[in-house]
């Protein structure tokens, strides 16, 4: 009877610590949920924030094409362009410059350790000699 009542708080004692070890995990597993969302939407947001950038430094060049061809006869470098966004959510940063016979405008918004780039891709229509939008990436 002895030997019972030991190998009974043997498995009491076992189970208490199998349940309380359970108990963590989930919360960890609770806490890394939350982190991944939390990411989540930080990225969408940095991910607006970017895409308004490009979009924003986009309507502008559109009413320069000189700046535009130059951008591209010069095959110049990706460089900073415009306003630097910067709002509880991050800071963005548009940068314009040449590649592969394209003018680039690009917009990387950043966050701790979080990123979003957004890049748009013009080409030069020779017939209406206007930059159009090639792609959107």
């Amino acid at each position: 009877m002895t030997q019972d009542r030991g190998s009974i708080s043997f498995t009491a004692i076992i189970l208490i610590f199998s349940a309380s070890l359970l108990m963590v995990a989930l919360g960890q597993l609770n806490y890394l949920e939350h982190k991944v969302l939390d990411n989540s939407i930080a990225q969408k947001r940095l991910r607006q924030m970017a895409e308004f950038a490009v979009q924003r430094e986009y309507d502008r060049l559109e009413q320069d094409q000189a700046f535009l061809k130059a951008v591209l006869m010069e095959s110049r470098a990706m460089a900073p362009t415009g306003d630097v966004l910067k709002n509880e959510q991050g800071q963005c940063h548009v940068f314009v410059g040449e590649k592969n016979g394209q003018v680039i405008i690009w917009a990387v918004a950043e966050r701790e350790n979080s990123k979003a780039q957004v890049s748009y891709s013009l080409v030069l229509d020779e017939e209406r000699d206007k930059f159009i939008l090639k792609g959107m990436f």
